[in-house]
């Protein structure tokens, strides 16, 4: 290679070289950037811990130069836009303050609530007492299952018409005490003669009922718990719309769900129960945290809101264009 050649290179790169010292130095002795600053964007700075935490976010992030550079003017659009929405004062929309007042209240929420809230917890003598002190909740009481077969009678029913209806029912009572026991309720005697459609056409089976029973006329609840086997069938009873005969089909004792087939819905029903006390608790804890609320009732009382719907309800309709 010429010596001249080799001098011009040599001094090219000498030159080089200065100019790179001279600006890393100029860089690191400007005044608007700091030591910890990595870059500035008008009133903003991106600090080396910033542009970190960014990138230790990024699964794509690494310490080559070219990444880094990137990733910095990601954030450098960032603050760009912030700073741009906020010349336009954009931070007083009033969906914007809303939206930072409900993250605001989210953070607190999680901060100070959440924890209270996941410490609680139920034991198991919670839920057993809850069980013993509730236990007719858990308690299906004993219940009789009947059949009727129903003969139309009012009460103001001719002297005549109600004689002519109590020999049937006893004719009926009759036939049904002579029937087999094989037959479940009153059999084809209800269809035949029972003027109740709910029940006719299956034997007269009105299903299971408790003592006392308020689905029942008072009169049949009364003789139903009068009558104790299976089988047995009851007089002529006069009810409120006609005369009833009874037949007792089947009998089911009181029956209590054990503790150990509801204490996990137990369990579910008191921790919400807490949870709910304790958000209520600490939500009058922080109210009176900041200052008492006052009320203007009288304003309150006066105050009318129209909603939009309603404003489009009574809007003329727009002139033809």
């Amino acid at each position: 290679m010429p010596k001249e050649r080799i001098l011009i290179y040599s001094s090219l790169l000498t030159i080089a070289l200065a100019g790179a010292g001279f600006y890393a130095f100029k860089q690191a002795s400007d005044p608007r950037l700091s030591m910890d600053e990595v870059a500035r964007i008008g009133n903003s700075v991106i600090t080396a811990d910033q542009l970190k935490a960014y990138m230790g976010q990024r699964s794509s992030a690494s310490n080559a130069l070219e990444i880094k550079n990137r990733l910095l003017q990601e954030l450098i659009e960032r603050e760009a836009l912030i700073a741009t929405a906020i010349d336009e004062g954009y931070e007083q929309d009033p969906a914007v303050v809303r939206a930072l007042e409900n993250a605001l209240i989210a953070r607190l929420r999680e901060r100070q609530l959440k924890p209270a809230i996941e410490r609680i917890g139920v034991s198991e003598d919670q839920v057993s007492r809850y069980y013993q002190d509730n236990i007719a909740r858990y308690t299906t009481p004993a219940q009789k299952r009947a059949a009727i077969i129903k003969f139309e009678l009012a009460d103001n029913a001719p002297a005549a018409e109600s004689k002519r209806v109590v020999e049937l029912a006893h004719r009926v009572q009759t036939l049904a005490l002579s029937q087999p026991e094989a037959i479940r309720g009153f059999g084809s005697l209800a269809a035949q003669y029972s003027g109740d459609q709910g029940s006719r056409y299956v034997g007269g089976d009105i299903g299971w009922h408790a003592e006392q029973s308020q689905s029942l006329d008072p009169a049949l609840a009364t003789a139903l718990s009068g009558i104790t086997k299976p089988g047995e069938i009851s007089a002529p009873i006069k009810g409120r719309d006609g005369l009833y005969l009874l037949k007792l089909i089947d009998i089911r004792d009181e029956r209590i769900t054990p503790l150990e087939s509801v204490a996990t819905n137990i369990r579910i029903q008191l921790l919400q129960r807490m949870r709910m006390e304790q958000e209520a608790d600490w939500l009058k804890a922080t109210v009176a945290s900041v200052k008492p609320a006052v009320v203007n009732e009288s304003l309150l009382s006066q105050m009318v809101v129209v909603r939009d719907e309603e404003v489009a309800a009574v809007r003329p309709p727009e002139l033809p264009q």
